[in-house]
C-alpha cells in the first residue's frame, strides 16, 4: 500500500461510523501493513566493528548536552533557553535515519566493577539494569535526531526529552545474555509526529566474536520545553530508501495500533462476546448448584485467586535516582517494576521466571524526589506455563495514603513447568484478567490488536 493510501486511510478508521466497521477496516490494514519488529531497523552495524563509546561515556555527555545540574544542590536556571525554541517545524531542517544512528557499548567482559552492577544471584544479567540503559540510549537517540539552527555549538540544548511509552520488547529465547561479555546497544529514531518520536534500539552480545541479537526495544520519547512544561516540535524524518520508508511506515502502524488498544479499553467498552462467555464460565466453574452459591469458598484445584497474587514495595525517591532534569529517572522506575514483577512470577510459579515480552508501558506523569513510590505487582493471567504480570505504580501521599498512578508495567514470563491458574471472585477482578489475557494474547501473536475479535460475533458488537 502506498504511503499517500496509507495517509488516507488512517483517518479514516479513526473518524466516526459504527465501531464494527473501523474494526473490520483497522482489522484489513493491520493485516496487510504491519511489519514484524524484528524486521525493523537499518541494517547498518558491521559484524567486525564494536563501538568505541560506552553507555557511560552518553550520559556524560547527555548531562553535558543539557547544561544539567552536576548536583542536587546545584539549581540550573533554564528559562532563557525558551527563546530558542522553534516556533513552527518549518524552521527545523529534515533530517534522515541515518542522523540519529547510533551504537554503544555495555562493556561487561572488560570492566570487572560494572560487571559486579549487572550479575543477577543465578549468574545471568540483571534486566533491569539493562532497561535504565535502554531508556537513556533513546533519550540520546532523540537528541542525536534533533537539530535546531537557533542553538548554537556552545550552548545547552533548549529540549527535555522525556520517555512517553515503552511499547514493546521481545526477548529471543535462544540467546541468554551472560555478565562476563560486552553488550552492543544500537539504534535510530524510525518515526516522528509533531512532538514524539519513536526509537529502535537492537540488543546484541559478544558470543565468541560474533555479534547475536538478544532483543530488539522500541521506545516512544516526547520532546518538552525546556521547562517540562509543554511539549515541543522536532525534526521531520524523511525517508531515502524502500527499506526506509517501510520503517516509517509500520511506525504509522505503531501509532494507529496504540489508538485502537485505547479505543477498545475495557474502561470504554463491554467485553466482547468470547470475554463475557469466559467470565460466565470461570464464575460458573466455581458455583454450588445445590447450594444455590455463586461463589466458591475453597480455592478450586490448581488454581489461586487473583487477590492472593500480589506483591508490593515501597521506595523513597532520593536525589541518586534523578535524571538530568531533576524528576525521579525512567529507567529507575522500569528497573524497579521489572525485578518487583520477577519476584512476583517466581513467587507464584516457584521456578525460575525468563521474561519474553514487556509491553506498553505508560508514563503518565514524572515523579519527583521524595516521593514514596508505591510498586504493586500482581499476576493477572496464566496460560500453560507463562505468567502475565501486571505492576501499577503509585506515588503515594504520607498524610493521607491515598496514590496517584504513574505508571503501568506489562511484563510476559515463562517457566520450564505449568503454573497453576489464577482466578478472579470479583467483577473488578474480572476485568484485570481479560486485561492481562487482551496483552499476552497480543505479544504472544494470537490478536492483532483487541478490536480484532476472536470469533466473528466479537467485531459485531
Amino acid at each position: 500500500m502506498s504511503s499517500l493510501l496509507l495517509q488516507l486511510a488512517l483517518p479514516c478508521v479513526l473518524r466516526g461510523g459504527s465501531r464494527a466497521m473501523r474494526i473490520a477496516s483497522t482489522e484489513g490494514h493491520l493485516r496487510s501493513l504491519a511489519a514484524p519488529m524484528q524486521k525493523r531497523q537499518l541494517h547498518m552495524t558491521p559484524q567486525e566493528v564494536s563501538p568505541s563509546k560506552t553507555i557511560r561515556d552518553v550520559i556524560t555527555d547527555l548531562t553535558h548536552k543539557v547544561g544539567a545540574s552536576k548536583s542536587f544542590s546545584q539549581v540550573v536556571d533554564r528559562t532563557f533557553l525558551l527563546e530558542l525554541l522553534p516556533a513552527s517545524r518549518d524552521e527545523l531542517p529534515v533530517r534522515t535515519m541515518m542522523d540519529s544512528w547510533d551504537s554503544v557499548l555495555i562493556p561487561l567482559g572488560s570492566e570487572e566493577r560494572l560487571r559486579e552492577k549487572y550479575v543477577t544471584f543465578m549468574g545471568g544479567v540483571r534486566i533491569g539494569r539493562l532497561l535504565e540503559d535502554l531508556d537513556v540510549f533513546a533519550v540520546w537517540l532523540c537528541y542525536k535526531h534533533i537539530k535546531n539552527p537557533r542553538q548554537k555549538d556552545d550552548m545547552p540544548s533548549p529540549y527535555s526529552i522525556v520517555t512517553a511509552l515503552v511499547d514493546r520488547i521481545d526477548f529471543n529465547q535462544e540467546a541468554i545474555l551472560r555478565p562476563d561479555k560486552d553488550i552492543r546497544l544500537s539504534g535510530h529514531v524510525s518515526w516522528t509526529g509533531r512532538s514524539s518520536m519513536e526509537t529502535i534500539i537492537t540488543v546484541e552480545q559478544d558470543i565468541d566474536g560474533i555479534w547475536k541479537q538478544v532483543t530488539r526495544a522500541l521506545f516512544v520519547m516526547v520532546a518538552r520545553d525546556p521547562l517540562n512544561q509543554g511539549s515541543v516540535v522536532v525534526n521531520k524524518l524523511v525517508c531515502e530508501s524502500p527499506e526506509e520508508r517501510k520503517i516509517y511506515q509500520a511506525g504509522e502502524i505503531n501509532k494507529l495500533h496504540r489508538k485502537v488498544i485505547q479505543e477498545e479499553s475495557l474502561f470504554r467498552v463491554p467485553p466482547n462476546e468470547t470475554e463475557k462467555t469466559l467470565v460466565h464460565e470461570l464464575f460458573m466453574s466455581m458455583a454450588n448448584p445445590k447450594e444455590h452459591s455463586y461463589s466458591s469458598k475453597k480455592t478450586p484445584e490448581n488454581s489461586i485467586w487473583l487477590e492472593d497474587t500480589k506483591l508490593k514495595n515501597l521506595i523513597i525517591c532520593h536525589p541518586e535516582h534523578r535524571n538530568r532534569f531533576k524528576k525521579v529517572f525512567g529507567g529507575f522506575i522500569m528497573r524497579q517494576a521489572y525485578e518487583l514483577g520477577w519476584a512476583c512470577a517466581f513467587t507464584y510459579s516457584k521456578q525460575r521466571p525468563r521474561a519474553l515480552h514487556i509491553d506498553d508501558i505508560m508514563f503518565r506523569q514524572p515523579v519527583e524526589i521524595g516521593s514514596l513510590l508505591y510498586l504493586n505487582s500482581q499476576v493477572v493471567y496464566t496460560e500453560g506455563s507463562h505468567v502475565q504480570i501486571s505492576t501499577k505504580a503509585s506515588v503515594m501521599d504520607p498524610v493521607t495514603r491515598s496514590t496517584s498512578l504513574t505508571n503501568i508495567f506489562h511484563f510476559t514470563y515463562a517457566v520450564d513447568q505449568q503454573v497453576p491458574s489464577t482466578l478472579p471472585r470479583t467483577y473488578p477482578e474480572a476485568m484485570l484478567y481479560l486485561d492481562g489475557r487482551r496483552h499476552y494474547q497480543l505479544v504472544r501473536g494470537l490478536r492483532k490488536f483487541y478490536g480484532q475479535g476472536e470469533v466473528v460475533s466479537d467485531a459485531t458488537i
